[in-house]
């Protein structure tokens, strides 16, 4: 994206006259750009990879167009491409970018999209880590190409004006929330690698022809009876779930089980991911707190954080997922004498548990 700002600048300086060639190194950098932006999606997003030499697949249309451009950069001849006729030159060499871009694009978008599905098999608190930033700059990227469509096609005068404040804008941003962001997966390097394989086996694969045998289930159904109670135990006695960082790895720690083991725990034995599970609590626990006359100078956001909640949002969005009302209409309700009793909201089902 420097390269790009800075190829927009130099025509007319005398960095240009002093240094005619670098104008041409800054444009083949081009096709470099969408998959180094897709790659750094996959790398926010994936818990333990490491680079693939398949990763150096994506460069081939830079490198190759770098290779042909090289003789005019070097100054050593015409460009290898310049042979071909102007109209398939000149096609190959507007469109391929823009091409390009759209499908890096899209990639991008679907990654970040099944990143935040994921995360609720991971924590109560997706919203700190779930990278709607990236997001937001894929939508600002698009904005940027519509400016620069504009500069190209349509020439709107306001939108001229404002063009190059929008791409300073777009810099600063993606800087400020780059730099921001919090360590996505802050787990040691084999936690990472059981949530990676975790996350690996929730991704759709095509179907198999061939018959294969049914796959082994990792916990019997007497054991995961016995971890849902265990699990039970350990939340009303501790109540860790009102620590907003509790991840399923932290939790899995506590309880005595693997990563794995815990998520197949919640998923076969309560029906629920671990964000359900552990926000159930906390509505319980925000119901309790919203009865309580002890805690009736808490405000809704000091009760959503003594919950155990540390976004508003979520707690809006989760209480009335589970109750059927927002917190403002269940403590009207509780003025009123006609609220459930505390700690009666939904909890995970015990399903065979005695």
């Amino acid at each position: 994206m420097g390269c790009v700002l800075l190829g927009r600048v130099l025509p007319g300086t005398a960095l240009a006259t002093q240094y005619p060639s670098l104008g041409g190194w800054l444009e083949v950098t081009r096709l470099a750009m969408a998959p180094a932006f897709y790659l750094s999606v996959v790398q926010f997003t994936a818990p333990n990879r490491s680079w693939q030499w398949r990763d150096a697949l994506h460069f081939l249309p830079w490198l190759s167009f770098l290779v042909l451009m090289l003789p005019a950069l070097l100054g050593l001849g015409p460009v290898g491409m310049a042979r071909l006729p102007g109209g398939v030159w000149r096609t190959l060499v507007f469109a391929a970018p823009k091409v390009q871009a759209i499908g890096y694009w899209l990639a991008a978008y679907l990654t970040l999209q099944q990143h935040q599905r994921q995360l609720l098999q991971l924590t109560a608190q997706p919203e700190l880590v779930n990278l709607q930033w990236l997001k937001q700059v894929l939508w600002g990227l698009a904005l940027l190409v519509g400016l620069w469509l504009n500069e190209l096609f349509f020439h709107l005068g306001w939108v001229l004006m404002l063009t190059p404040l929008g791409y300073l804008g777009a810099v600063f941003y993606l800087a400020y929330y780059a730099l921001r962001q919090r360590e996505v997966f802050a787990f040691p390097a084999p936690v990472r690698a059981e949530i990676q394989e975790l996350w690996q086996e929730d991704v759709p694969q095509l179907p198999d022809l061939a018959p294969s045998s049914p796959k082994q289930a990792r916990l019997s159904p007497s054991q995961v009876a016995y971890w849902q109670q265990q699990l039970s135990q350990l939340l009303e006695t501790q109540k860790v779930y009102l620590e907003a960082d509790l991840s399923l790895p932290t939790l899995a720690q506590r309880a005595g089980l693997s990563t794995h083991e815990l998520s197949y725990v919640l998923n076969e034995g309560f029906g629920v991911n671990f964000f359900q599970f552990i926000n159930a609590y906390r509505v319980a626990e925000a119901q309790r707190l919203l009865a309580s006359a002890q805690h009736q100078h808490l405000s809704m956001v000091g009760i959503a954080f003594e919950a155990g909640f540390s976004s508003k949002t979520t707690f809006n969005t989760t209480f009335k997922k589970v109750t059927g009302l927002t917190p403002s209409q269940f403590l009207q309700q509780v003025r009123a004498g006609n609220a459930p009793a505390p700690g009666s909201a939904w909890l995970p089902p015990m399903g065979s548990v005695g």
